[in-house]
This record gives C-alpha cells, sequence and structure tokens, in this order.
C-alpha cells in the first residue's frame, strides 16, 4: 500500500480532515467492477480511485485537481510498472509463408 500526502487537505462529508490518502495495488477486479460507477470513463475511474482509497466516489469528488492528478499519476505508475513485455528476447523467429487455400 502507498501513501499519497496531499497538498491541499480537504474535509469530507464524514467531518474528519484528510491530510494524506492509503492507496493500494489495484486488482483486475477492481478495474472490472468500476463499471457500476457509471458509464463514462470519469465516474469509472473515481469510482475506482473511491476503492483503492478507501473513501466515497462523492469524498473523492471533493479533492483539489492537483491532488487528483498526483493519484492518478500514482495509479499509472502502479499499474505500469513492467519495463519489458513478458517473455519477450526480441526475437520474432523465422516467418513461414503458407500457400492461400
Amino acid at each position: 500500500m502507498e501513501k499519497l500526502d496531499l497538498l491541499y487537505p480537504f474535509t469530507p462529508a464524514g467531518g474528519k480532515e484528510i491530510t494524506s490518502l492509503p492507496v493500494r495495488r489495484p486488482k483486475v477486479r477492481d478495474i472490472k467492477a468500476s463499471k457500476r460507477f457509471g458509464s463514462s470513463a470519469e465516474d469509472q475511474e473515481i469510482g475506482l480511485f473511491s476503492v483503492l482509497c478507501g473513501l466515497t466516489a462523492e469524498d473523492i469528488e471533493e479533492m483539489d485537481a492537483a491532488d487528483y492528478g498526483a493519484l492518478q499519476d500514482s495509479f499509472r505508475a502502479m499499474v505500469n510498472q513492467r519495463k519489458k513485455p513478458v517473455a519477450d528476447d526480441g526475437a520474432a523467429g523465422e516467418v513461414v509463408r503458407l500457400p492461400a487455400q
């Protein structure tokens, strides 16, 4: 789990000021379940972030845009950690021509 320190703390409906967010690594099922938050990509992303941070979607919507951008960057960094595709040794192998049928 990562921790994202906020530049602009906020107070959601629950009443307790939030100065940092715990952000857990997403699982495929989290990404798949994000579709239940709406049909737009924005609603799905906000829903996914709410699940990963243990907040409500409404809480995420109260974040400052700069902190939301940092949350997006944190998410991208978590899911893009592979620098090299799996089993890529750089060789594609021999091209074999097949006759048309």
